[in-house]
């Protein structure tokens, strides 16, 4: 047995710096005999709720390690396992919510915006709607509320001006004709080095520069059936256009310039739009 081992087996931790005696009285076989031996030699006072330290048994190193080896070989990965899984499908949450949560910023800011702009799109009936082109602008007119009315105004792009030149002017001498005002409208035409081509499927073409290529647009009229009124109604299109100067068919010999040829800089008025096309 051990110095400081009793007959249970157990042994105290005791520090290694410092030594006391681990046995006193060792000629007291009861502990009435100890208490004795205390109050005739030492000062000393009875001490309740005292933990020791006591070096545990082989046996219990071994369950200990038992434990902790079950712990490491089960319960941790098991955890990690479950953990893994909850953190796969808290991503897929927090995807999902800051998805939502973008949405419905951006749906916020769209009416905020929209509030403080105070216009939103108004679809014209097409049966009591016409566009007519004056002074260098698309007036779109619709029979609204029992009147003919002004709803909506694009300036004419440039390649559509000269086409419309004289239904333009046309309507601006009759409309001033019937008594009504018309704004001064300073129009030129932006484009440069613009020449004319004729093809005998599209007819005359023009055809000018933009960022190193050749720009033109084709026109045609396009038949469109009116589902409502059955009426087939002829509609203008446009198709734009566009190479590079060494692949343009206006610069192979392709096409033969009329000799008419424009280096036209210039700015519009500040009304600006898309025509429809």
């Amino acid at each position: 047995m051990k110095k400081n081992e009793t007959k249970s087996g157990i042994e105290f931790k005791l520090p290694d710096t410092i030594k006391f005696p681990e046995r006193l009285f060792e000629n007291c076989k009861t502990m009435d005999e100890v208490r004795k031996s205390l109050s005739e030699n030492l000062v000393a006072i009875q001490e309740k709720n005292v933990i020791a330290n006591r070096i545990m048994t082989a046996e219990e190193v071994s369950e200990i390690r038992a434990k902790y080896g079950e712990i490491a070989e089960c319960r941790i990965p098991d955890l990690e396992s479950e953990f893994e899984s909850v953190k796969a499908e808290y991503n897929a949450k927090k995807k999902e919510f800051e998805a939502k949560m973008s949405a419905a910023h951006t749906e916020f800011k769209d009416y905020v915006a929209l509030a403080k702009k105070g216009i939103k799109d108004f679809e014209l009936n097409m049966q009591d709607t016409f566009r007519i082109p004056v002074c260098g602008h698309y007036c779109y007119y619709t029979f609204l509320d029992d009147s003919f009315r002004l709803a909506l105004v694009q300036q004419i792009p440039n390649h559509e001006m000269n086409d419309l030149f004289n239904s333009g002017k046309l309507n601006e001498e009759k409309l001033k004709e019937l008594g009504y005002d018309l704004p001064e409208v300073k129009i030129e035409d932006k484009r440069v080095n613009v020449r004319r081509f004729n093809d005998t499927e599209w007819g005359d073409i023009e055809v000018w520069e933009e960022n190193g290529c050749d720009v033109w647009v084709h026109t045609w009229i396009e038949d469109f059936l009116d589902e409502d009124s059955g009426e087939v109604v002829p509609i203008e299109r446009h198709q734009n256009h566009s190479a590079l100067f060494e692949d343009s068919p206006f610069r192979d010999g392709t096409y033969n310039d009329d000799g008419e040829t424009e280096e036209q800089e210039g700015e519009t008025d500040e009304i600006s739009g898309d025509s429809e096309e």
